[in-house]
């Protein structure tokens, strides 16, 4: 390879590299909505509370992109535990929540910016929690994964955060 190739690759790629932000800016071209269906599942309330923070920050992020986020969160298995209004009588009962007030405000400021968050009943069935125990600002559902199986049909993302 002559110098003079080697020497234009070296500031192709510099530039690149200090200017990650160019490569992708194409990425967000002529989009107007992004539609997304979120796996949450995580029992972990540290877990649970980021993935929720960046699901709610991506959506702002989006927002000021001028791309409208179309979200739906569907709630699953353990995270159950984070849209009820007690653990009392569930199987939950004997797990310390130490933040749910904190987790359930992130919950209904995400609703209030217009994300959908929807409960599977089938581990309500399981963990013994009955549907006027589940907050109301989460819709509850009788099986989550039909509904994602019909919103990526629809054209929405599926992502486990």
């Amino acid at each position: 390879m002559k110098k003079g190739h080697s020497i234009i690759i070296m500031i192709v790629l510099a530039a690149f590299m200090l200017f990650p932000a160019a490569a992708k800016a194409g990425d967000f071209d002529g989009l107007k909505e992004a539609k997304v269906v979120w796996d949450v599942h995580a029992g972990d309330e540290k877990i649970f509370t980021d993935r929720i923070s960046l699901i709610h920050q991506t959506a702002e992020s989006l927002k000021k992109k001028g791309i409208t986020p179309v979200f739906v969160i569907g709630i699953r298995g353990p995270a159950t535990k984070y849209v009820m209004k007690s653990v009392e009588g569930t199987k939950f009962e004997k797990d310390k929540i130490e933040k749910k007030d904190e987790i359930q405000q992130k919950l209904l400021k995400a609703t209030e910016d217009g994300i959908k968050i929807k409960q599977c009943s089938i581990p309500m069935q399981r963990f013994n929690v009955a549907k006027n125990n589940v907050v109301d600002f989460v819709e509850v559902v009788d099986n989550v994964w039909e509904t994602m199986i019909a919103l990526q049909n629809k054209g929405y993302a599926y992502i486990v955060p």
